[in-house]
């Protein structure tokens, strides 16, 4: 199941359904795909657990409201655009792409939910965030 769903994206935006697509699930499925791929490139080798990402291990509902606004931006938004001068679909789509880029960052500081030893619990340890760009001593 992805991160998000389409009732999701009616939270933030209530007429999207009515607006000529009346589904994005298959949207879902590829903001969740580059979410995993992001955390494997800014957060993974960061994080210093030997081998690969298992996305299984990621709490889903962690990245619930990060994945709607990238459904927004990157998938839905632009399908609805008549790409013409000040376009309001246009507009929503910068918006959204700054709120993804600002919920992604704000999981990365609070810590990725990460379930190291498949216990079905995340412990303190398996929930660190990892500070960029900063010298810790």
């Amino acid at each position: 199941m992805a991160f998000s769903q389409d009732s999701d994206l009616v939270d933030l935006i209530p007429d999207i359904l009515s607006l000529g697509i009346t589904s994005f699930t298959d949207d879902h499925a590829k903001a969740q795909s580059d979410i995993e791929r992001e955390l494997r490139i800014k957060w993974w080798p960061k994080k210093g657990i030997a081998g690969e990402m298992e996305n299984s291990k990621l709490t889903d509902s962690q990245f619930t409201r990060c994945s709607a606004y990238l459904v927004l931006a990157r998938y839905a938004l632009p399908q609805l655009t008549n790409w013409v001068e000040d376009d309001r679909f246009q507009n929503m789509m910068d918006f959204y792409k700054a709120r993804y880029g600002e919920e992604f960052d704000a999981i990365l500081r609070d810590g990725v939910e990460y379930d190291d030893d498949g216990n079905s619990t995340i412990d303190d340890d398996e929930k660190q965030s990892v500070n960029s760009g900063r010298l810790i001593r």
